[in-house]
């Protein structure tokens, strides 16, 4: 029998799904709808008295950073693009092993270089309005194609617990590829919600990705995303 004190502790690194697929219904490309998250499946498990959480959309934030290649790299800036939309269920069972959570981030609404997220990753504030609109639509367009993968999803297991810290198995889907990632996390705990927070380093091409570049090449967004996130769920809206 699992004890109040252990749920408590796994509680928040399970809804870290920060940005993939694994127990989701995969969409068909070009459909813009969201993928349905398993709303059923997490209504019996709390009907049966396990505990379900909510991800809160509004203060969870998942953060990527990308940096700037080429003879010309120079010229170029530094990017970050954040994710203020994040949605997703987390179930923490008896059995840890039936524990669960799934995300859905909706990718035509990443928000590019906002002021303040630059301010926080040590850059500079302000770009002119034309740059953000031109990285915005190479990214959207011609980077993730999200006409065509309109959404990334996530799932998550946790693989090991030591106080504050955890490790988690992410399964992250992406421009219709799934990929396993080790993550470590750290979280706090509070009475009606808790934080999940961390990052880790993707590359575009794990995703069938290519990064963009001008110039001839000269000029190219590196090939390494860092992934910052800060997942927060609660009780409420369960």
């Amino acid at each position: 029998m699992i004890g109040p004190e252990f749920r408590r502790s796994i509680l928040p690194f399970l809804p870290l799904a920060l940005l993939a697929a694994c127990a989701q219904p995969e969409w068909v490309p070009g459909d813009t709808s969201a993928p349905p998250l398993p709303e059923r499946a997490y209504r019996d498990a709390a009907r049966q008295g396990e505990a379900v959480y909510r991800v809160d959309s509004q203060q969870s934030r998942v953060f990527m950073r990308t940096g700037r290649d080429g003879p010309m790299k120079s010229a170029g800036h530094d990017h970050v693009i954040a994710s203020v939309d994040v949605e997703g269920l987390v179930l923490v069972s008896n059995d840890p092993g039936k524990s669960r959570a799934d995300l859905r981030l909706p990718l035509q609404q990443l928000v590019v270089d906002d002021p303040a997220y630059r301010e926080k990753f040590g850059l500079e504030p302000e770009l002119p309005e034309s740059a953000i609109e031109g990285t915005t639509n190479n990214m959207q367009e011609k980077v993730l194609e999200s006409n065509l993968f309109p959404w990334a999803t996530a799932s998550v297991r946790l693989l090991s617990i030591h106080e504050a810290q955890a490790e988690l198995d992410v399964t992250v889907n992406v421009h219709g590829t799934s990929l396993d990632y080790t993550v470590p996390a750290d979280l706090d705990i509070g009475p009606d919600a808790m934080t999940v927070s961390g990052s880790m380093t993707v590359q575009h091409g794990d995703f069938g990705l290519t990064p963009f570049s001008a110039a001839g090449g000269l000029l190219r967004v590196a090939e390494d995303i860092e992934i910052v996130f800060e997942i927060v769920a609660s009780k409420r809206g369960q």
